[in-house]
């Protein structure tokens, strides 16, 4: 009986602490640099976080929803999974550009579109939609074009995000991964004269005579 008396005391006042859990306790335990970390695990702000912000988050746990809106290379993003970890629904949105925080490389390009989820547990069930840009090209720490491109997921075999980049004339990159199992296929095809072309051979992905190559990589 004794114990159950304690047990109460310390059960409201873990309930507590993880309701009200300052953001920035989590963000300087995990070391990731960040500026500005404002409100709770719940519901709260940042200006910076690693390479992303400004950035703000919601969420309801009780109405199994969570929300997150976040600033990357000079456009607005918005994500949103709803239902989980049953019957989920996941989407995210291409907004509009906005002022962001600026890393060590910068690309260039609006992208538009949105990407449709559905789920169960860790299962992709059925992904609509594309996300796609007219003109990407990098302008920091140099300029280099890098053309059309779009992205889009696929839920068979399980969790595919595929994805293209295209400049007429210069090259042609294919994406190919499986996010579950950590690994993809990124197929390449330049001209000679390509910008692309001598960064593929420094790097040692493409041989001097080549035009066509692929990289296989792992995270």
């Amino acid at each position: 009986m004794r114990e159950r008396v304690l047990l109460w005391p310390c059960l409201v006042c873990a309930a507590s602490l993880l309701v009200e859990l300052p953001a920035h306790w989590p963000v300087a335990w995990a070391g990731v640099p960040a500026s500005a970390v404002q409100g709770t695990l719940w519901r709260g702000q940042a200006a910076r976080l690693g390479d992303v912000g400004p950035l703000r988050w919601r969420f309801q746990p009780g109405q199994l929803r969570a929300q997150l809106w976040l600033g990357y290379q000079g456009q607005d993003w918005h994500a949103e999974v709803s239902g989980w970890p049953w019957h989920w629904r996941g989407r995210i949105e291409a907004l509009a550009s906005a002022a962001t925080v600026t890393p060590g490389y910068r690309l260039a390009g609006q992208w538009q579109g949105q990407l449709d989820l559905t789920g169960r547990w860790r299962r992709c069930v059925d992904a609509q939609g594309r996300l796609q840009t007219q003109a990407l090209a990098l302008v920091a720490p140099w300029s280099l074009d890098l053309g059309q491109g779009w992205l889009q997921m696929r839920c068979a075999p399980d969790w595919q995000l595929q994805g293209a980049l295209d400049l007429e004339g210069e090259h042609r990159l294919d994406l190919d991964a499986s996010l579950m199992a950590r690994h993809a296929r990124l197929a390449f095809a330049v001209q000679p004269q390509a910008a692309l072309t001598p960064l593929l051979r420094g790097a040692q992905w493409l041989g001097p005579e080549a035009a066509h190559g692929e990289r296989q990589l792992r995270w």
